[in-house]
């Protein structure tokens, strides 16, 4: 199944490490947040994807070159609400990803976003 990700939309600024410092409560809690509210516009975003490709979509669709102007309309709409949710909760767009990459470690910590 094809998606839209978050990652696809701000891992592009940031070097991966291997080691993450385990955020704050308070940074987790908030990025929690954040991670709801981008997650509600992807599925709507995805939905409007899987429409306009006729039920299909392909695996990392909003990285690829060769789809239709309209989705690539979406995938950057997309990325720019992903950016504005997360400035407007008061995180920057380093400390997402941050955060993101903590999260992605496995095991994956207990206190990240299932």
């Amino acid at each position: 199944m094809g998606t839209l990700s978050v990652l696809s939309v701000v891992s592009g600024v940031v070097p991966t490490q291997l080691a993450q410092a385990q955020p704050s409560t308070t940074d987790l809690e908030q990025y929690k947040n954040i991670a709801v509210q981008i997650e509600q516009q992807r599925m709507q975003d995805y939905a409007e994807v899987k429409r306009l490709m006729g039920g299909t979509v392909p695996e990392n669709v909003c990285q690829r070159g060769d789809i239709p102007p309209k989705v690539r309309e979406i995938c950057d709409r997309f990325e720019k609400n992903s950016r504005d949710i997360i400035q407007a909760n008061g995180m920057s767009i380093p400390k997402f990803n941050e955060i993101t990459r903590y999260c992605q470690q496995s095991p994956k910590p207990r206190e990240c976003p299932r």
